[in-house]
């Protein structure tokens, strides 16, 4: 790191960043699938936060991760565990009805906030077939949302019972399914279920109760809005995994993502809440999942989502679902 480098992430001064050079990532750092899989060589589990969700960017090197060796199992967030035996079939090769490997990610405890209808979910499940079929993998796809029964939910507080229990389950899921039965496992899904050092309970903590250290959290830059951000990334590969403790994007305030849950700690830093920060583009050039829109037009599924709705009390407008979505993440920014 230079001197004029040093002062700009030691400075802290706004004025100082505009007008400071690009930052280089730093020591430690590694570009490609490579630095990703490299984490595995610390730790049986790493965990991505997905940067924002359905971040077709962060899921696509997923995807290309999955065909290299180095972890047996992608544990997904938005996948209900009530239907693991589901996936576990259509993996291995069975022959399952795309209606039931439906019910995967459209009967989570996010629906019908987030009925999981994008392809990225599907594209990890038939990945997993194929690689497993021609490809001598043994690669499972592990469900982390709570088992909720959906034909059993008729008020809020039958829905609540589940949601309490989202983190709780997923860590479940990790230490039962992948270092009990001493394996690794990719999982990827909203940050704050894998920030360090907040004032509750999340995946990694539960996780590392009952194994210490297994857990390597990774941060995908996408949350973090600023131009002070976006210069910390300037120059880096597309994409690179750089250690945060070894880089300015690590000095970062934690209030660089915007608002933040109920007593988090505004003092934090990137380093404090995450091990390494993944770059899969700058926020300008990101890409969203879209939606298949045109799966809600189906008379029962939108009846079901309609009274899922009234259910939860879910107060935004669920015909937003049947509108193509913009395919840019952030399109304020192009």
């Amino acid at each position: 790191m230079t001197s004029i480098q040093r002062r700009t992430v030691l400075g802290g001064a706004l004025a100082g960043l505009a007008a400071a050079p690009a930052l280089r990532p730093g020591t430690g750092s590694r570009s490609g699938v490579d630095g990703l899989l490299s984490l595995f060589a610390d730790t049986p589990v790493v965990a991505v936060n997905e940067g924002a969700h359905h971040l077709q960017d962060c899921w696509d090197l997923l995807a290309v991760a999955m065909f290299r060796p180095g972890f047996d199992a992608v544990v997904i967030e938005l996948g209900n565990s009530r239907y693991q035996d589901v996936a576990d079939e259509y993996v291995s090769g069975g022959v399952v009805r795309k209606s039931d490997l439906q019910r995967i990610w459209r009967d989570t405890t996010q629906s019908p906030l987030d009925t999981g209808d994008v392809p990225v979910h599907f594209r990890v499940l038939s990945l997993a077939r194929a690689l497993n079929l021609f490809a001598g993998r043994s690669l499972r796809v592990l469900l982390a949302d709570p088992p909720v029964d959906w034909t059993r939910v008729h008020t809020r507080e039958d829905l609540d019972t589940f949601l309490m229990r989202r983190d709780e389950c997923w860590a479940d899921v990790i230490t039962r399914e992948v270092l009990g039965k001493g394996r690794r496992c990719l999982t990827v899904g909203g940050g704050w279920h894998f920030f360090r050092n907040l004032p509750f309970r999340n995946v990694p903590v539960l996780v590392e109760q009952a194994y210490p250290g297994s857990v390597s959290v990774v941060h995908t830059h996408a949350m973090a809005m600023t131009a002070q951000a976006e210069r910390c990334v300037a120059g880096w590969p597309r994409p690179s995994v750089v250690p945060t403790r070894h880089s300015a994007y690590g000095r970062l305030p934690i209030t660089e993502l915007g608002s933040l849950p109920p007593g988090v700690d505004p003092g934090l830093t990137m380093a404090d809440i995450a091990d390494h920060v993944l770059f899969v583009g700058h926020r300008r050039d990101l890409t969203s999942a879209v939606g298949e829109w045109e799966v809600y037009f189906e008379p029962g599924y939108w009846a079901e989502l309609d009274r899922r709705r009234e259910v939860t009390g879910f107060p935004g407008d669920l015909t937003a679902l049947r509108r193509e979505g913009d395919p840019a993440m952030f399109p304020e920014e192009r």
